[in-house]
């Protein structure tokens, strides 16, 4: 099933996938008052889901795994990276707690989005000057209730996306993103020893993997201020030329009944909602890749180099996460659903080539530089041969 911009529904036989429970999830978002985005109504439902799957809040033996694992991997990161330890433990978090954590990131990101979504769908109503005079009064309830549905419609579906999401990641950083105020590394423990249990790995093993990447990345992005702005930038640049084909909107949902969330929910199916690009919007979407594909492909050089040789089964959890995100993983999901843009592992799997080598080259400390020298770090189109430029980048320093 193909809902608007990606989002993805829950699996068959979910509660909030009834739709005795779908209705009252509309009817909660229904009741600001107002055609906006309600992100208290998001916030129950995307609650409401994990906690409904199972949620597990960490116990005190699991905060202090979390801790002890974070501990011991700050110290061999020292070894692998320039950028500080932010001085702060690793925390073990459940999937509510993600939530409740990153909603104001997800707001910020997505709000623009989603607000012009529910634009492009009641821009299709009809106008007072198509509307005989004397029915204009009599038909303003039902406009304002096409336009609130339509907002609760969307916020239901964002709602939906976040549970997934929080059921997926195992960090907070997984999306490649800052999703809290400040850099805040913490796990999502229940899932850490799913997933361990999944590829058959100790789970003490998968937590130190996992802790490496989750750290490695909050320490990048504590130490490259201009980093997490540059990926919003990109995003808003997105957001703020969204377009729409109205025509075909309004083909979809032609004959439908706009006081009947499911046929509204059916018609919209398909990606009818994508929206089309404009050349600005897609030079940020490739600047947003880009800056993802090098971010996470540092991260793998800089986990690998701070745990291979210290975790006996680094070989097989290394090449399951690949896996994983090749796949399609939660960074993948989430910003396809948010911004349209489905990451190549490619360009992943090509950062990571190209650190790779220029730590070989340069040492850590001297890789490490170029974040803080935008003309050094490559471009889009510069790591279709990583090696090669990594050369040329190590003779520049």
């Amino acid at each position: 099933m193909s809902i608007p911009f990606g989002f993805q529904p829950p699996s068959e036989g979910e509660p909030l996938n009834q739709m005795g429970q779908m209705f009252e999830q509309l009817g909660k978002m229904m009741q600001s008052g107002n055609a906006g985005i309600n992100w208290n109504s998001i916030s129950e439902t995307a609650i409401g889901q994990v906690v409904a799957a199972g949620d597990h809040q960490p116990t005190m033996s699991e905060l202090s795994r979390t801790q002890n694992a974070g501990r011991t991997v700050d110290l061999w990161l020292d070894q692998a990276t320039s950028f500080p330890a932010l001085g702060i433990d690793l925390e073990a978090w459940s999937r509510k707690d993600l939530i409740n954590y990153s909603l104001n990131a997800w707001r910020i990101i997505s709000d623009p989005v989603l607000r012009r979504m529910a634009d492009s769908m009641t821009t299709l109503m009809p106008g007072n000057d198509q509307i005989p005079p004397e029915l204009i009064e009599l038909t303003k309830p039902m406009m304002e209730m096409v336009k609130g549905l339509t907002s609760a419609m969307v916020g239901m579906q964002v709602g939906q996306s976040l549970a997934a999401l929080a059921m997926d990641v195992m960090g907070a950083a997984d999306v490649g993103l800052l999703l809290t105020d400040k850099p805040r590394p913490a796990l999502i423990i229940q899932r850490c020893d799913d997933y361990a249990a999944e590829i058959s790995v100790p789970a003490e093993d998968l937590l130190h993997f996992l802790a490496s990447r989750e750290i490695a990345r909050q320490r990048l992005f504590n130490s490259v201020d201009w980093l997490s702005g540059a990926i919003i930038t990109a995003v808003e640049i997105h957001a703020a030329g969204m377009r729409v084909d109205t025509s075909r909107l309004q083909s979809a949902l032609e004959g439908i009944d706009p006081s009947d969330p499911q046929a509204i929910a059916a018609a919209l199916e398909g990606g009818v909602l994508t929206p089309e690009l404009t050349p600005e919007q897609q030079a940020a979407l490739v600047r947003l890749e880009n800056l993802l594909a090098l971010s996470e492909g540092w991260v793998e050089v800089v986990a690998q180099s701070a745990t291979a040789s210290k975790l006996s089964n680094y070989a097989a959890m290394f090449e399951s996460i690949r896996r994983r995100r090749a796949t399609g993983g939660p960074a993948e999901n989430a910003f396809a659903a948010l911004v349209g843009l489905e990451i190549r592992p490619k360009r992943m799997r090509a950062a990571f080539d190209f650190f790779n080598k220029l730590t070989e080259l340069i040492g850590a400390e001297r890789r490490d530089y170029i974040w803080q020298n935008l003309d050094l770090l490559p471009k889009q189109d510069e790591l279709d041969d990583p090696n090669e430029l990594a050369i040329t980048v190590a003779k520049s320093l």
